[in-house]
């Protein structure tokens, strides 16, 4: 860190926001890797959250409070501390958003909790969408996980003068933070600079080069402009972040199309995201999780991430079509046939959702620790274990556990902003407690409280109002992960 900062008291807690750890990426830094910050004179007042990557939503229609702040030094983070005269564990913490928006600022992600259990919180920003990931000529790829790493360089630098321990850093995120997670695990850059991980609903890293060159060139022709470095920076961030919610902006029948990419996995499932481009990351999947699996991983999903997705096509489908439904959407026959006996209480349109969910979230879980436990096997000794959970408590808001209602009971902020609107007005306390709890002590010792997966023994923890061990929670995952494999 180039200079001395000023925090914020909250409670129990020293609140330090708006930390630059990388130089603006603006004129000839744009789309380049990070570069060091060049620091600051006298005592920098570190009390709100940074500038950042995202433009919005600033309203208060999303379900996560995400704030957005204008200016340039966006690659920065947020660090919570109980104390500055410790060497606490630490737990370094990437937002989710699609991998196009998103920020950590908000009081989901207030580290007072984890402050209480012993753990110094670091939360950061990174580029999003096609600055963070789009393949440009000229530029390097992965430009948001280049982002990390400059981050959790800074957090090796920097973080014992905050209390934190250098030795003893867990990396975490959620969704498309997740997956970014999960790249990081094999990326040769960060290797070293985290000792375990958390991954909440991550999906998998699965962008090849190939794909990623066409979504550039089209996204280009998007914007109007030729697909060169020096033409796009001069493109303003407010252009590019609205040809990417143009890429959203889909009506029904390119959102039916769009079901059917997702689930005949025929193209990656997002437009931006990790690129397994055999330099930053390995060119495969499964040498992905391979080449990660040297670092203890805590990972889980919720059992209904996406089911209300495709609600609106509800009053389309009769009942009585779904395993045809699902085929046609590009889901393998036995599968498809498989989901109606699974889940004989949910109508097409959920179970649309729930195929969606699993091929986004539950079925990679299972193949991550899968390929993980493969690697133990061929060399004994070098690998660490994988520990999974479910999620399953169902909000009376919902009637399901859905995407991002783990969050508030993880980090124990059951009280904060916009969280009724997914849990409702009593959510489960000891829920949290016991969430947090065993979060929290995986960071500080890197082990989890129930028994690590193995293929032999697939045990997981399932969080609900009575959490509970089980010994396959996850049995229609892997069975759809072996059938998947043989198609």
């Amino acid at each position: 860190m180039r200079g001395e900062v000023r925090a914020r008291a909250d409670g129990e807690s020293l609140a330090f926001r708006g930390i630059p750890y990388a130089a603006a990426p603006v004129g000839r830094f744009r789309f380049a890797a990070p570069v060091p910050h060049p620091g600051w004179r006298g005592v920098r007042a570190a009390l709100r959250n940074g500038p950042t990557p995202t433009l919005g939503p600033n309203g208060d229609g999303h379900s996560i409070p995400e704030p957005v702040v204008p200016g340039e030094e966006i690659l920065n983070l947020n660090v919570f501390t109980p104390t500055l005269a410790a060497r606490l564990p630490v737990y370094v913490w990437v937002h989710g958003g699609s991998y196009v928006g998103g920020s950590p600022g908000g009081p989901w992600f207030d580290g007072a909790a984890f402050n209480k259990s012993g753990v110094v919180v670091v939360t950061i920003t990174y580029r999003l969408g096609f600055e963070g990931y789009g393949e440009l000529p000229g530029a390097p790829s992965n430009r948001a996980l280049r982002d990390m790493v400059a981050a959790l360089t800074w957090v090796q630098q920097n973080i014992a003068a905050f209390g934190g321990d250098p030795d003893r850093v867990t990396l975490g995120g959620q969704s498309a933070g997740g997956g970014a997670v999960l790249a990081l695990l094999a990326a040769p850059q960060a290797r070293g600079l985290f000792h375990a991980a958390v991954c909440h609903s991550a999906p998998l890293p699965d962008i090849d080069p190939a794909t990623a060159e066409r979504i550039g060139r089209e996204f280009a022709h998007a914007c109007g402009i030729e697909h060169a470095l020096e033409g796009w920076r001069e493109v303003p961030r407010e252009q590019i972040v609205a040809a990417e919610r143009g890429l959203d902006a889909a009506d029904l029948f390119s959102a039916v199309g769009d079901l059917y990419r997702i689930l005949s996995a025929r193209e990656p499932v997002t437009a931006f995201g990790p690129v397994l481009d055999g330099d930053f990351l390995p060119s495969s999947g499964a040498a992905t999780f391979r080449a990660g699996s040297g670092v203890p991983l805590l990972m889980g999903a919720t059992s209904h991430e996406f089911n209300r997705l495709t609600q609106p096509l509800a009053r389309f489908l009769a009942r009585g079509v779904s395993a045809a439904v699902l085929m046609g959407m590009g889901v393998p026959a036995p599968l498809a046939r498989a989901y109606p006996h699974a889940h004989p209480h949910m109508s097409p349109a959920e179970l649309l959702g729930q195929a969606i969910t699993d091929r986004v979230f539950r079925i990679p879980a299972v193949q991550v620790a899968h390929e993980r436990a493969a690697a133990t096997e061929t060399a004994p000794g070098t690998h660490a274990p994988t520990w999974l959970w479910d999620f399953r408590w169902r909000s009376p808001v919902t009637d399901r556990a859905v995407h991002c209602l783990d969050l508030p009971f993880a980090w124990h902020t059951l009280g904060a902003d916009r969280v009724c609107r997914l849990a409702g007005d009593d959510p489960p306390t000891a829920l949290a407690d016991e969430m947090h709890t065993a979060i929290a002590s995986f960071v500080r010792t890197h082990r989890a409280h129930w028994p690590a997966f193995s293929p032999d023994a697939p045990v997981a923890q399932v969080w609900d109002r009575e959490s509970w061990t089980g010994r396959d929670p996850f049995r229609f995952e892997r069975i759809a992960a072996r059938v998947l494999a043989q198609v």
